[in-house]
């Protein structure tokens, strides 16, 4: 494992820990302080801890999505790489034409 994948785990895994422990927090306080119970309460503790993390967790997600946004680069990367390798060995195994190419 890299240390850009390691950073890249590390970030993700930091903002779904965040994301849990505030859906827990809210769904204790709803809890306790509502006469919601069961399934309202979750429903509503979801509802709250999800608006919640806009403001609070934005720039632990803003890391996320940088960190994705590099993962996702390096792959486009990879396919680009393997893509003109493709092209200039198929363009090697090509037999020689005596005939001009089109538009010359």
């Amino acid at each position: 494992m890299t240390a850009r994948t390691s950073s890249t785990t590390a970030a993700v895994i930091l903002y779904t820990v965040l994301r849990l422990a505030l859906f827990g927090v809210v769904w204790a306080l709803v809890w306790v302080l509502t006469p919601l119970d069961g399934l309202w309460s979750a429903v509503a503790a979801v509802l709250a801890s999800g608006a919640l993390s806009l403001v609070l967790l934005d720039r632990q997600r803003g890391r996320v999505g940088q960190a994705a946004g590099r993962f996702f680069s390096r792959i486009n990367e990879r396919i680009d790489a393997a893509t003109r390798a493709e092209d200039i060995d198929d363009e090697s195994t090509l037999p020689p034409s005596d005939e001009p190419e089109p538009g010359r």
